[in-house]
């Protein structure tokens, strides 16, 4: 039975943008600049450096203090065992609500999230930006039960955020301006 060889991660590797992660008890490259998790045999100086020039050229010549401060902000961001982030969550949640938004403000049915909306977005950043970020569109919720949801959301933190008592009904506008006339 032959042995895999793992490779141990290298302070070095942050020069070529790369922090180490723990992915299924094994030391992996992750990318500081664009979140990419590698495999294991990648962790080679010359694949590291590979990928900094071909996916982020404009950063080959940034100081170790710019790539150290990008690993602290990594590390901030808590990224689970497969790389990903409770940031991306949130950015998914946020888009939700404000096509909720749009949705309500256009006074169009709640089912145009799913049926119209949500397909045009995924064809479209698929043509544009890959499968990889349609993926990340495919996550996002749009059906008529949470476009509901986000709606009602919205309501109730404006009507927390307006004080009791200082908005008036249609019938009192009326009044005082029958009584200003």
């Amino acid at each position: 039975m032959s042995k895999t060889k793992t490779r141990t991660f290298d302070d070095s590797y942050l020069n070529y943008g790369f922090t180490c992660m723990i992915k299924s008890g094994i030391e992996v490259p992750q990318c500081v600049l664009c979140m990419k998790v590698l495999a294991n045999d990648s962790m080679k100086p010359h694949q590291l450096k590979q990928h900094l020039r071909n996916k982020h050229a404009e950063h080959m010549d940034k100081s170790k203090p710019f790539l150290e401060a990008k690993e602290r902000k990594l590390k901030r961001a808590k990224p689970d065992s497969t790389g990903s982030f409770h940031i991306q969550a949130q950015a998914i949640t946020e888009a939700s609500y404000a096509l909720s938004y749009r949705i309500a403000r256009d006074k169009k049915p709640h089912t145009i999230g799913a049926t119209l909306i949500k397909p045009c977005l995924l064809e479209c950043t698929k043509i544009i930006l890959g499968d990889t970020a349609a993926q990340n569109i495919a996550d996002l919720s749009l059906s008529d039960s949470t476009v509901k949801s986000r709606i009602d959301d919205m309501s109730a933190d404006i009507k927390r955020q307006v004080k009791p008592g200082f908005y008036m009904t249609a019938q009192e506008a009326q009044q005082g301006a029958r009584r200003r006339a």
